[in-house]
């Protein structure tokens, strides 16, 4: 899990993840604490549900790391 240096805009923090089977899709978080993935280069690309799993436990450890 990475946190972009520039936020997507309209977005609190933003980002991207890699997951197990190596693909990669971008992340945002609204102030309203919504969290959406958007699809890289396969629109159809749905990661597993224990990939998903990991990314919001790590995505909650970097965010508190960086004090969201």
């Amino acid at each position: 899990v990475e946190v972009d240096a520039v936020t997507r805009p309209g977005a609190l923090v933003s980002g991207t993840v890699r997951f197990s089977d190596g693909k990669s899709m971008s992340w945002q978080l609204s102030a309203s604490g919504q969290l959406g993935l958007i699809p890289g280069d396969d629109p159809d690309y749905r990661p597993l549900p224990e990939d998903i799993e990991a990314f919001q436990t790590q995505l909650q450890k970097v965010l508190q790391e960086k004090g969201y």
